[in-house]
C-alpha cells in the first residue's frame, strides 16, 4: 500500500473512533508515555470530540516527516490550520489563530527535527528547501478526504519561518499566512546583516547545525539576487492572503516591510508595525495611539477567508511613526497607513563633518578624515536597538557609551523645525583601514534636548563586502574604500529643538559577532589584531548618512 494510501485509511478510521480518541505510531524520538502526554495535552485545548492521528509524511526527496492531524468531530471536509517548526510541534496555538473556525489542525516538525527525517538536508541561508517542503506539506493536506483545500499556515517568530517561506511556494491550496514578528530568508532577516553575524546566528542551532564561538569572522555565502528574483516572480501570481504583525524595534522588522511591498499588487497583504519589539522594549515608552479601524475595514476575517469568498480591494500597511515622549503636542506617536511600501519619501544625504557635525551640504574640504583603534580585547557593548529579545532592544540611551574613544559621532545643530522620516535608513561610509577585513558600525540616534540619545536603527556590516556581498575581497592598503550598510526601516518625527546623530564604530556585541580584524578565520581570541580604522569626510570621499524624509503635512498634528 503506498504511503497516501495508508493514511486514507487510517484517517477514515479515526473519524469513526469515540471522541477525544487517538491513534497513533511511536514517533522515532519519543518514548511512548511523553508522546501520549504530549498529544493529549493539544487535545485539551481542542474542542470536544476532536480525534487525533499521526503519520510520517513524505517528501518529494523521499524525506518524512513526524505529522500530527487532528480532526474535529463531525465528517467534514474542513479549512486546515498547519503549522510547521523547528520547535516542538505540540502547539495548539494554530488552532487559536483560527478564531472559532472549525477546523483540521496539522502539526509538522520540519525536516531533521523531533522525528523527521532530513538530518543535513536543511538549507541555512536562504531556506528554500521550506519552501518546496511547505508545497508538498499543504498540497498533501489538499488531498485528503477530510479537507476543504483551503490550508491557513500560523506561526510567530521561529514557528512562522515555515509560514512565509510558503508563501512563495505557489502552493494552489495555499489560502492564509497568518504571522506575526517573523520572516523567512535567514540570511537576509535572521542570522547576518550586510555579511556580519548577527546574535540570532545562534539561532540555527535549533535547526540542528553546529554553532561555535570560534573560529571568527563567521561568514556565509547566500545568493541574494536569486532568491529576491524568485520572490518577485512568485508574489506577482500570488493568491494568498497574508497578514504580519510586527515592531520597529523586532529582531525581524524588514522582513514584514519586504513581504508587503511585493505582495501589495495583490490586494490580499495586511501588516501592522507597531513602536514595539520581540517583547517588551526598554527606554523610552510610546504613548497609545487611536488606531485606523476604518483604514482595515475591507481586510476580511479568518473566518472570511477560510468558509466564504472574500474581496478585499487594497493591500494595507498600519504603522506607528514615533515620535518625541516627552513633548505630548510633538508631531508622530500616531498611526498612520498606506496601501503601499515605501510611503512617497525623500532620501536626503546628512553629510559627516571633521568637527563632528551632519549637515545637508556636502564637505568641502580637500583632505578631512577621523581615525579611531578597534580592539576585538574590548569592544562596545550593545545598548538598545532590534538584536535581543526583551528589553535590551529598543530606543535605549547610548550616553553610558560617551565616553569611548572607538565610537565617532556626529550630530546636527538642534533642529529648527521637526524632520519626519519614514522607510529605508542607509549610512555610506569612506574608509580605509590598516587590517585587511574589519566590520563598521552605524546608528541613527534621536538626541533629546534633556541629552537622552534614543537610537533607532542600528546596523552593522563587513568591510570585506566593499564590491558587494557577492564579491567579497581584502582591502587594499592605502586605498579608500567604500561601504554602504543598510540600516532597515523605521518611522519617526525629530521634534524641534532635537539632534539628528550618526554613531560609527566597528563593534557592538553580542548584536554582531566581534570580528578580529582578520580576513582569513582565526581559531582563538589570541589571534586578533587591533584595526586603526579612518572614516574620510572629505570633498572627494564623503560619509553621509541618507535618512527618507517624508512631507510634513504627512504627520504634523491638526490644531486643537
Amino acid at each position: 500500500m503506498t504511503p497516501h494510501g495508508m493514511l486514507h485509511r487510517l484517517v477514515c478510521l479515526a473519524v469513526a473512533l469515540p471522541a477525544c480518541s487517538s491513534v497513533h505510531a511511536q514517533t522515532p524520538t519519543q518514548d511512548e508515555a511523553g508522546y501520549r502526554k504530549a498529544v493529549d495535552g493539544v487535545l485539551a485545548k481542542l474542542p470536544p470530540g476532536t480525534r487525533h492521528e499521526f503519520v510520517m509524511m513524505p517528501l518529494r526527496d523521499g524525506v518524512k516527516l513526524a505529522t500530527e492531524v487532528f480532526l474535529p468531530e463531525g465528517s467534514g471536509p474542513w479549512p486546515v490550520a498547519l503549522l510547521r517548526t523547528p520547535y516542538s510541534r505540540f502547539d495548539a496555538r494554530v488552532y487559536t489563530a483560527m478564531e472559532g473556525v472549525p477546523s483540521v489542525t496539522v502539526l509538522q516538525n520540519q525536516r531533521a527535527k523531533y522525528g523527521s527525517e532530513g538530518a543535513g538536508t536543511f538549507q541555512p541561508a536562504d531556506t528554500w528547501n521550506e519552501v518546496d517542503d511547505g508545497y508538498d506539506c499543504i498540497e498533501w493536506i489538499a488531498r485528503q478526504p477530510w479537507s476543504s483545500g483551503k490550508v491557513a499556515m500560523w506561526g510567530p517568530s521561529g514557528h512562522g519561518v515555515c509560514a512565509t517561506s510558503a508563501l512563495w511556494s505557489g502552493a494552489p491550496h495555499l489560502t492564509l499566512v497568518n504571522t506575526n514578528i517573523t520572516g523567512d530568508n535567514l540570511y537576509l532577516y535572521w542570522t547576518f546583516s550586510n555579511g556580519a553575524r548577527r546574535q540570532m546566528y545562534t539561532w540555527l542551532g535549533q535547526r540542528t547545525l553546529k554553532v561555535t564561538d570560534w573560529p571568527r569572522p563567521t561568514t556565509m555565502t547566500c545568493d541574494v539576487q536569486r532568491y529576491q528574483a524568485l520572490v518577485t516572480e512568485r508574489a506577482a501570481k500570488s493568491h494568498v492572503f497574508y497578514r504580519d504583525n510586527a515592531g520597529w524595534f523586532d529582531l525581524f522588522s524588514e522582513a514584514a516591510l519586504d513581504h508587503f511591498t511585493l505582495l501589495a499588487p495583490t490586494g490580499r497583504a495586511y501588516v501592522r508595525v507597531s513602536p514595539g519589539g520581540h517583547g517588551p522594549i526598554g527606554g523610552l515608552k510610546y504613548p497609545s495611539a487611536t488606531f485606523p479601524y476604518a483604514a482595515v475595514a475591507g481586510v476580511p476575517s479568518v473566518k472570511d477567508i477560510l468558509t466564504g469568498s472574500p474581496q478585499q480591494q487594497k493591500s494595507v500597511l498600519v504603522y506607528y511613526l514615533m515620535g518625541d515622549v516627552k513633548d505630548p503636542d510633538a508631531p508622530g506617536n500616531r498611526y498612520l497607513y498606506s496601501n503601499v511600501w515605501p510611503v512617497p519619501n525623500t532620501p536626503t544625504s546628512y553629510y559627516a563633518r571633521k568637527d563632528g557635525t551632519l549637515a545637508l551640504t556636502p564637505p568641502q574640504d580637500k583632505e578631512a578624515s577621523l581615525t579611531y583603534a578597534y580592539d576585538p580585547q574590548s569592544p562596545v557593548p550593545s545598548t538598545g536597538g532590534n538584536w535581543a529579545i526583551g528589553d535590551r532592544s529598543g530606543p535605549l540611551d547610548q550616553r553610558p557609551l560617551q565616553d569611548r574613544k572607538d565610537i565617532l559621532r556626529f550630530t546636527t545643530e538642534p533642529l529648527a523645525e521637526p524632520v519626519g522620516i519614514t522607510g529605508k535608513v542607509w549610512a555610506e561610509l569612506a574608509f580605509n583601514s590598516d587590517v585587511p577585513d574589519t566590520m563598521f558600525t552605524a546608528k541613527l540616534v534621536d538626541i533629546y534636548p534633556d541629552g537622552y540619545e534614543a537610537v533607532y536603527r542600528a546596523s552593522a556590516g563587513l568591510a570585506r563586502y566593499w564590491q558587494g556581498l557577492d564579491k567579497p575581497a581584502p582591502l587594499e592598503a592605502g586605498k579608500v574604500h567604500r561601504l554602504t550598510l543598510d540600516c532597515w526601516s523605521t518611522a519617526v518625527v525629530f521634534n524641534r529643538g532635537h539632534r539628528i546623530g550618526l554613531h560609527i564604530s566597528s563593534s557592538d556585541t553580542p548584536a554582531y559577532e566581534v570580528h578580529p580584524n582578520t580576513y582569513d578565520a582565526v581559531s582563538s581570541a589570541s589571534e586578533v589584531r587591533v584595526a586603526h580604522n579612518t572614516i574620510h569626510l572629505s570633498a572627494a570621499h564623503p560619509t553621509r548618512l541618507i535618512l527618507p524624509v517624508v512631507p510634513k503635512e504627512s504627520y504634523q498634528r491638526l490644531p486643537k
